[in-house]
């Protein structure tokens, strides 16, 4: 990693340049904060952060502003991780910034590594905030940021609110002053005002997604048209504005057909539902779910399509689990019920609602395979793969939505389940220590509502993988395997749209 010699300080450059009017046009336009606004600002280091808080020391004195910043060290590149921190407070103690430093230990569970952390860091900026007083929590995305959000939502079949990309202000609280600012013209300015950056050595990694998307995809669509991250932006700024106009119809047609109990179950009239267009029975079916969820989150796009299709227009007595409720047609209602509710039950494999509220569903899983887990919407694929392609992202693999298996430890006829009283595994990374599955979840604090709905990749000679949090040390290939069966999931882990 390389930062350079710095040659100058912001305060050195000439005032109010061309970039800064345009930040200020923004902030103007979008309402992000106003004059005499305290603001926390979230530094990594990057050219986008140091740009964002450069800009918003040159605004201060005019626009008497308090700033504070944040840094996050993770210490998951080592000593490159402690010289960021370092960079940041040097730059901090330059600028009399206020910083507030931390060590944040990303939890285990799951969601990828970089989703954990980026709910971590989001519940960290948050507290911060409120500690200090903060009326806004600014962050440096742009509007490369955005293009490459919105093309990984585009590839992953995301609806309207994945394309819509990141808002300008979420939650009333962060906000994003440079996402109408391409990288290019961040850099511009920290070449002009003289200011060095650090590199996060890990964006070079083809093994993240949204890396891929930056390094490979973007620059062909870049070449085909130059303006295509202006482009993007405005489309997904198009499709936001739409789809916040649909939420709020489709709130009120929800009003007149719904009719909500004191336990919490909620009905929809069935017939009332199929008479309105697609478009605004999927909006409906997700607002219903996310309302009696309890979880803040949404369910995917495929969950929505996959409740409306078995549910609204099955058979009465079809039920599905998704995203923390069950969703089930009675006679003409839909009914919409928190996960864990009595008298939710499965039969045959079938989701129905009577019977004995501990059986569980079961699958079997070939080699080759993709299964979607339906209490989640998870997609959950196996298949073989080449030693030699994974030796090298063993650990990578293993902290991100996949695990490595080595084929010859275990019978080859595999099954996915929930979870059952008594279960066992050998959590990866506790020295083969043993562990009661149940206690597993109780240190991760998984609501025991939420314990059965969670897969579980299973062998004849036990428990391979708990699906999205941990494999069984067991089975788990290390660098001398001959055969290796790899496992990943996708879906139900990440906000749509949300960075």
């Amino acid at each position: 990693m390389n930062t350079g010699e710095a040659k100058g300080s912001a305060s050195a450059a000439p005032a109010r340049p061309r970039l800064l009017e345009r930040v200020v046009e923004t902030v103007r336009r979008k309402g992000l904060f106003e004059p005499g606004h305290r603001l926390l600002v979230a530094v990594s280091g990057g050219p986008d952060s140091v740009a964002l808080l450069a800009l918003l020391h040159e605004l201060a004195p005019s626009w008497k502003l308090a700033l504070s910043a944040a840094h996050f060290n993770y210490g998951l590149r080592g000593q490159e991780s402690d010289e960021d921190a370092e960079f940041v407070a040097d730059l901090c103690r330059r600028w009399r910034i206020e910083l507030i430093a931390r060590r944040l230990t990303i939890p285990v569970g799951g969601g990828s590594l970089q989703e954990r952390a980026r709910v971590a860091r989001y519940q960290a900026l948050e507290e911060i905030g409120q500690s200090l007083g903060a009326n806004r929590i600014a962050l440096g995305h742009t509007a490369d940021d955005q293009a490459e959000t919105v093309l990984m939502w585009m590839l992953r079949g995301a609806g309207m609110t994945g394309l819509g990309g990141m808002p300008p202000i979420r939650q009333g609280l962060f906000v994003r002053p440079l996402l109408d600012v391409p990288r290019a013209d961040i850099l511009a300015y920290l070449e002009a005002r003289h200011l060095t950056y650090r590199v996060d050595s890990s964006n070079a990694r083809a093994v993240y997604f949204r890396n891929r998307i930056r390094r490979e995809l973007l620059p062909v669509i870049m070449r085909l048209a130059p303006r295509a991250v202006e482009a993007i932006g405005r489309l997904a700024e198009v499709l936001r504005e739409d789809s916040l106009y649909l939420d709020h119809y489709s709130a009120e047609v929800l009003a007149r057909l719904v009719t909500a109990s004191a336990e919490g179950t909620v009905s929809v009239h069935r017939d009332g539902l199929l008479a309105l267009p697609t478009a605004l029975q999927r909006r409906i079916v997700r607002a219903t779910i996310s309302q009696i969820n309890g979880m803040g989150k949404s369910p995917s796009f495929g969950a929505v399509n996959a409740v409306l299709e078995r549910v609204v227009r099955g058979r009465s007595g079809t039920a599905l689990a998704v995203r923390g409720a069950w969703v089930a047609r009675e006679g003409d209602q839909i009914v919409f019920r928190p996960h864990g509710s009595p008298g939710l039950v499965v039969h045959g494999g079938r989701l129905g609602l009577q019977g004995d509220a501990d059986e569980t569903v079961e699958r079997e899983v070939p080699i080759p395979s993709a299964i979607v887990w339906e209490a989640t919407g998870q997609r959950i694929e196996v298949k073989w793969a080449e030693p030699v392609e994974v030796r090298t992202m063993l650990f990578e693999v293993h902290r991100d939505r996949a695990a490595v298996f080595d084929a010859d430890r275990f019978t080859h006829r595999l099954r996915l389940r929930g979870w059952t009283p008594g279960d066992l595994f050998y959590p990866l990374g506790m020295r083969g220590q043993r562990k009661k599955l149940q206690d597993y979840f109780t240190d991760l604090k998984i609501p025991r509502a939420e314990r059965r709905r969670i897969p579980l990749l299973v062998a004849p000679e036990g428990i391979l993988w708990v699906v999205g949090y941990r494999p069984d040390h067991r089975f788990a290939a290390g660098s001398s395997a001959a055969r290796v069966l790899v496992a990943t999931v996708t879906g139900n882990d990440e906000r749509e749209g949300e960075s």
